[in-house]
């Protein structure tokens, strides 16, 4: 059974890549997002007809899995079905592809809700919606289920309290801009990437291990997994913080935990963990953590 379509079409920029070589991992939302909005259509909810229904359609947590890098000049494609129909919420997979050589580059799992956009909570998904997501069913494939992530094993009691008694430092400091958000009003999942993308230079410093010292061992860093879940929205002019923690470090990989929060009134927005692994720029091989690295992570 398989009721995926096609809902990206595009194309890794330049300016999408960092220094790492590849392309970064808030453009990989990015791109999830754009085909978002053309399976919001398949489902029958399109962004036109958002002022009439009122409704919207919200992602609520992600899992992500990295397969393979994307480079400049890369073409990427984007297929998408419904896993799951619950009342208020389904579960959508999709799946990102080099277009060239069909090489599979990453896999989302996304638990997405409908909103109500006047009482900003969830409401039930329309009938339309319902009898549609039918012809879109999809099973999950292997390749996209959690390897080091399960949704359970993610802390999802979040404080500043809690990020002061861990020792979790602050890795981001910022605002969210007015294009930054979406036909929902609040801001994009792409941007709250960003931040944690924006987090992962300082957390490296933290390990011991900083851009500089990378760069003249030959070194770089990427994530291989992440999960999200998102506690509330955030609206534009909201003034945001990130706290980073080091839970953990294995061989090869490490374990490391963002909270992100509205600075000004301290309420926690979104939770993520990610894997990430030191790799050779040169061979694009992961590495042995370096034991004074590894030594940083304490579960938290």
């Amino acid at each position: 059974m398989s009721g995926m379509i096609d809902t990206f079409r595009g194309y890794v920029s330049m300016q999408e890549c960092d220094e790492m070589g590849h392309m970064n991992i808030q453009h990989y939302i990015g791109k999830t997002s754009d085909a978002s909005f053309h399976f919001r259509n398949a489902l029958g909810l399109p962004a036109s007809q958002q002022a009439v229904s009122g409704k919207g359609y919200v992602a609520l947590e992600h899992h992500i899995r990295f397969h393979r890098e994307l480079k400049t000049s890369d073409l990427v494609s984007i297929r998408s079905g419904v896993v799951e129909m619950r009342d208020k919420t389904l579960v959508k997979f999709q799946e990102m592809r080099e277009v060239l050589d069909d090489r599979l580059a990453a896999t989302f799992v996304v638990n997405v809700g409908c909103l109500d956009l006047a009482t900003r909570r969830l409401t039930p998904w329309p009938a339309e919606t319902r009898a549609k997501a039918e012809a879109l069913m999809t099973a999950l494939p292997d390749y996209a289920t959690p390897r080091g992530l399960h949704r359970e094993t993610i802390d999802r009691d979040v404080s500043l309290a809690r990020a002061d008694a861990a020792g979790m430092i602050e890795s981001n400091r910022s605002a969210v801009n007015p294009w930054e958000c979406d036909t929902n009003g609040h801001m994009n999942a792409r941007f709250i990437m960003s931040r944690f993308s924006d987090a992962q230079g300082h957390m490296w410093a933290h390990a011991g291990l900083g851009r500089h010292q990378q760069a003249a061992a030959g070194l770089a860093t990427a994530t291989v997994e992440m999960r999200l879940v998102y506690l509330r929205e955030l609206m534009a002019g909201e003034t945001l913080v990130v706290r980073t923690g080091l839970v953990e470090a294995s061989a090869k990989t490490l374990r490391y935990r963002h909270w992100l929060f509205n600075a000004e009134t301290g309420e926690p927005a979104c939770a993520a963990e990610g894997l990430g692994l030191l790799f050779d720029k040169e061979s694009r091989k992961a590495v042995t953590i370096p034991n004074a690295v590894a030594k940083r992570f304490a579960r938290v």
